[in-house]
């Protein structure tokens, strides 16, 4: 079973180091959303946050520089 990594970029990067186990692009693809619903229920929640744009990088690597297999983006208009 691949390993996706869920790079978080906000103007600052959160790289993720562990990953997931997932059978394939498909269920990482729901993985990326579910995170960003998560994303957005504690950044919204917790204060007013600067930035309002967000992306959830998934790629082969826990670094940067690896193969990106797609970029979520999402943000917040007010």
């Amino acid at each position: 079973m691949p390993r996706y990594f869920f790079h978080v970029h906000d103007g600052d990067s959160v790289l993720d180091d562990v990953g997931l186990d997932l059978p394939d692009i498909f269920a990482a693809r729901t993985a990326a959303i579910e995170l960003s619903g998560e994303i957005l229920k504690h950044d919204l929640t917790v204060s007013f946050v600067p930035h309002v744009f967000w992306q959830v990088e998934v790629s082969d690597s826990p670094k940067l520089g690896g193969h990106s297999l797609f970029i979520l983006q999402f943000s917040v208009a007010g």
